[in-house]
């Protein structure tokens, strides 16, 4: 067994007095248990929601105490493992590890640095210092991608609409596959055009599926830029997500897709599925169709909000 450092003190300043060292029987190690992805990050609980921004962070510790004599394994059953910071949560579990070390679990909301240590009399130990930033999701989300809809990609007449000082093609901002199913579309001359109040409801073609718009007294405006929920939304960079679960504008890393923000929802965003944003029009989505992510469930790790 590799020697512990079990105490330590100030070398004696008196020449021929005797400076007494108390070193106890028993010594504790703390180390963090590797999770499901076999790294020692957090894992945020599939069951947590985020509360205040925050995301709940998960932590297995193992205690392993041994003796100082001989390094063998001790079970200790009421070894008492806190943190420096009061609102972080120490909770003992039944299981052991598999060379017989109990197991603890640490849970908190609270990034940054903290140092747990245990307080147990007859016991030394040595803090264990972690640092809470980045983690795992535990649950797999299923990924898809949105875009915004593009004028040049249409072929309707030329209408009015309200709140528009130029006529746009009829299909572009009434129709199923335009602005009022998708919030907002970039028209020919590269302006953005959004959805302010959309009138009536949908028209449905034969199939049962919404054709277009009922009412031409939906309303538009001519934006600046595709607005998501929590920012600006970008091409390669943004995703909409359920804000219960990523928090708004938190950025995450995607398997084999990369990082993205989450700078939008959406009303049929909900639980583990993220919505990458692919950028205008329909050439777009072809590509990311083609790209094999679509529809499958991928990890996400959390890199901090």
């Amino acid at each position: 067994m590799p020697d512990a450092i079990v105490a330590t003190a100030n070398t004696n300043p008196t020449p021929g007095s005797i400076v007494n060292v108390k070193i106890e029987e028993l010594v504790c190690r703390l180390s963090v248990e590797k999770n499901k992805y076999l790294d020692t990050l957090p894992v945020i609980p599939t069951e947590a929601k985020v509360i205040d921004k925050k995301i709940l962070y998960r932590v297995k510790i193992k205690a392993e105490t041994v003796r100082h004599s001989d390094g063998v394994t001790v079970y200790h059953e009421q070894l008492n493992i806190k943190s420096n910071r009061p609102a972080d949560k120490i909770i003992a579990n039944d299981s052991k590890s598999s060379d017989g070390a109990k197991i603890f679990t640490l849970e908190t909301y609270d990034p940054g640095e903290l140092e747990l240590a245990v307080h147990n009399s007859g016991i030394n130990s040595v803090g264990l210092k972690i640092v809470l930033k980045d983690a795992w999701y535990e649950s797999y989300f299923l990924i898809t991608g949105y875009n915004v809809c593009d004028e040049k990609d249409f072929s309707g007449e030329l209408v009015e609409g309200t709140g528009l000082n130029e006529k746009h093609k009829e299909d572009f901002l009434f129709g199923a596959h335009g602005i009022p199913m998708q919030g907002t579309g970039v028209d020919t001359n590269g302006r953005y055009i959004a959805l302010l109040s959309m009138k009536g409801n949908w028209f449905l073609n034969s199939r049962g599926a919404p054709d277009h718009v009922s009412s031409k007294s939906t309303t538009f405006s001519y934006v600046t830029a595709q607005k998501g929920r929590f920012g600006l939304v970008k091409e390669n960079h943004s995703i909409a997500v359920d804000p219960h679960v990523i928090p708004p504008r938190a950025k995450v890393e995607i398997e084999g897709l990369g990082v993205r923000f989450a700078d939008d929802k959406g009303s049929k965003i909900l639980s583990y599925h993220i919505d990458n944003f692919l950028g205008v029009g329909n050439a777009v989505v072809t590509a990311w169709l083609r790209g094999g992510i679509n529809g499958t469930r991928r990890r996400v790790k959390y890199l901090g909000a």
